[in-house]
């Protein structure tokens, strides 16, 4: 349908108004034709071919060309035609039909008198008011045809009373017509002019509508847009007391760590002070009497023996010296990254360590956790403390039994230690069991440090430990090591001109240069390197290259002399690179290729940091299975 009615439309933009009595002459003309048809075909079927069929026939064809005009854009001729084409081809065929067959019946001098009645409706249907000129021309035709329709006749001798029809009042039907014609087409245009006027008048209304709309559109943006501008403002509002509550809330979070650290170096200070008041004041006492009395000796039997006291009361306080010392170095050293430590290797070195055990059963399970993420030195003062802790407190009413025992829970590895020795009462000494110099079994030997250090050690790490005893009956102890989030790339020193992080998986140090770099930017990162190298015991680094650009020969000769060769010292077996052959770095390739050959260390180059992270995986992995087969 939609297609059907965009044929009829006016094949061009034509000016307001006009498009849509174009398009009513179309579709009337369309009308019209198909009326034509079917009265011919009614007349052809009643009575035949006759002489006025072709004139039927014709006046089809017209209305179709109606049609046509307007789609080619005359559609002012078009319409024009669409209004007289029935006016005078129904003239035409009357008076051809009178003038061919005489003895046509009377009625014929009427019906076409109301055809041409009816065409007074035409020019309305057609024409805007304002196309006076037209309808004025089409109007005027029919008029003229009524008016003219007797005379014609009679001049061409086919009257009504020229062909001996009698009937007295047959000149009253023009009365009659020219009656009805004025009444219909002032009754037409009357209605048409009332109909413009309700047509504008609704156009008015529809623009001064249209205009409120606009307004109100107009005035909705601007609240919509004053809306957004609040929403937005609320939004910063509530961002910003986001935000704000945000920095209390680390603000608060940092004050408290810092409260707990001051609570934790005032309780450090006060066991320090204990240590100093009991374990340092004790020696030097002795030494200063001891200093005193050989003044006063003259026997050299008493000055002997008196020098092997003052002898033994500098032991002890050299003793205890050496144990704040390693308590200030472990409270002193910044411990970022976790080593992934094969469990059963620092535990077989722990107990290497301890001596003799023949006497000790160990009982040992760690396949359901084989590794622990920590610091490597620190986990084997735990073992090793922990290993001498069940021996120097076992019962001697039965052998001493020890059951070492892993296994995971999520995002942490517990390292469980238990005996059957003489065990804690921690109703009483709970509160005291992890603090400096504490005994909680007098007659047995020791000094009550290695708890402290296990548990500094274990809060250096970020882990925790607990710990469950009963008297005579034995202790467990429970070692919780946290798994980093990525523990494939550790970060433990980044600026500007690179990163550096340690690889748990491989236990290598990577190093990603991010520009070309300085002499003095080139020495601080591997300083920080050499430090790394020297604190985890790594067998190897990976260096991305490809941004650090051309290195000077002094840095270069820096480089082997004070970083290369003392991590070759420190267990550097093997150098990954990526980009170290660039033309760039020439002279630089061919000096490391000759070094690192005379000192064992074997230097490879990859393209891609996949490539080189995948061979340090295998080479790790190759030295592991030939440790296990030895």
């Amino acid at each position: 349908m939609r297609s059907l009615a965009n044929f009829f439309r006016p094949g061009s933009i034509l000016q307001e108004g006009v498009n849509q009595y174009v398009f009513i002459a179309n579709i009337l003309s369309l009308i019209f034709s198909v009326i034509t048809v079917a009265l011919l075909l009614i007349l052809v079927i009643l009575f035949g071919w006759t002489a006025t069929s072709a004139y039927i026939t014709l006046t089809s064809g017209l209305f179709l060309l109606v049609v046509v005009l307007n789609k080619k854009g005359l559609y002012n001729i078009g319409r024009i035609m669409f209004c007289l084409i029935p006016v005078y081809m129904t003239m035409l065929i009357t008076i051809v039909g009178k003038v061919m067959d005489p003895n046509q019946s009377y009625i014929i001098y009427f019906d076409s008198r109301f055809i041409l009645l009816v065409t007074a409706v035409l020019p309305a249907i057609a024409f805007d008011l304002k196309e006076r000129t037209k309808i004025v021309i089409t109007l005027g035709s029919t008029f003229l045809c009524l008016l003219l329709f007797d005379p014609i006749h009679n001049l061409l001798g086919i009257g009504y009373y020229q062909r001996g029809f009698d009937v007295p009042s047959y000149y009253f039907i023009n009365y009659v017509v020219f009656v009805a014609f004025f009444g219909l087409v002032a009754s037409i245009f009357i209605l048409k002019w009332k109909a413009k006027q309700s047509s504008d008048e609704l156009e008015t209304r529809n623009l001064v509508l249209s205009e409120h709309e606009t307004k109100l559109e107009t005035s909705n943006k601007e609240l919509a847009s004053a809306n957004k501008i609040i929403n937005e403002q609320q939004q910063e509002l509530q961002d910003y007391n986001l935000e704000l509550e945000n920095r209390v809330a680390e603000k608060s979070r940092e004050l408290l760590k810092a409260n707990e650290e001051l609570i934790k170096s005032n309780n450090e200070l006060r066991q320090f002070s204990f240590t100093v008041s009991h374990n340092v004041r004790g020696p030097v006492a002795s030494l200063l009497g001891l200093t005193d009395i050989i003044k006063m000796s003259k026997k050299p039997e008493e000055i002997l023996q008196i020098a092997g006291f003052i002898h033994k009361s500098a032991r002890e306080l050299d003793i205890t010296l050496q144990d704040l010392s390693k308590i200030i170095d472990i409270r002193n050293e910044l411990y970022k990254v976790r080593e992934k430590i094969l469990i059963e290797t620092e535990w077989n070195k722990a107990v290497a360590v301890v001596g003799d055990i023949q006497a000790i059963k160990i009982k040992k399970s760690f396949t359901s956790a084989r590794h622990i993420f920590g610091i490597r030195p620190m986990v084997q003062s735990i073992f090793y403390n922990l290993i001498s802790n069940s021996i120097k407190y076992k019962s001697p009413d039965r052998a001493l039994q020890i059951e070492a025992r892993s296994y995971t829970l999520p995002n942490q590895t517990v390292f469980e230690i238990e005996d059957n020795g003489l065990g804690i009462d921690l109703q009483k000494q709970k509160g005291s069991l992890f603090k400096l110099y504490k005994r909680f079994h007098q007659h047995v030997g020791g000094r009550g440090l290695g708890l402290y250090l296990v548990k500094s050690q274990m809060e250096i790490m970020g882990g925790q430990i607990e710990v469950q005893s009963e008297p005579d009956k034995g202790t467990l102890f429970k070692l919780i090591f946290q798994i980093p989030p990525d523990p494939d790339k550790q970060i433990f020193f980044e600026n500007d001109s690179a990163q550096l992080y340690y690889d748990a998986n491989i236990n290598n140090t990577v190093i990603i240069w991010k520009k070309k770099v300085s002499s003095n930017e080139y020495r601080q990162v591997f300083e920080a390197v050499l430090l790394a190298i020297k604190t985890y015991k790594t067998p190897g680094w990976i260096a991305d290259l490809r941004f650090q650009g051309a290195i000077g020969a002094e840095d270069q000769v820096w480089f082997i002399s004070n970083v290369l060769k003392v991590a070759f010292k420190n267990g550097l077996q093997r150098i990954g690179t990526v980009g170290f052959s660039d033309p760039v770095r020439k002279e630089y390739y061919e000096r490391m290729i000759e070094v690192t050959a005379k000192l064992g260390i074997e230097l490879r180059v990859f393209d891609t940091l996949e490539k080189a992270i995948d061979w340090m995986d295998d080479v790790g992995r190759m030295e592991v299975r030939s440790q296990k087969e030895a």
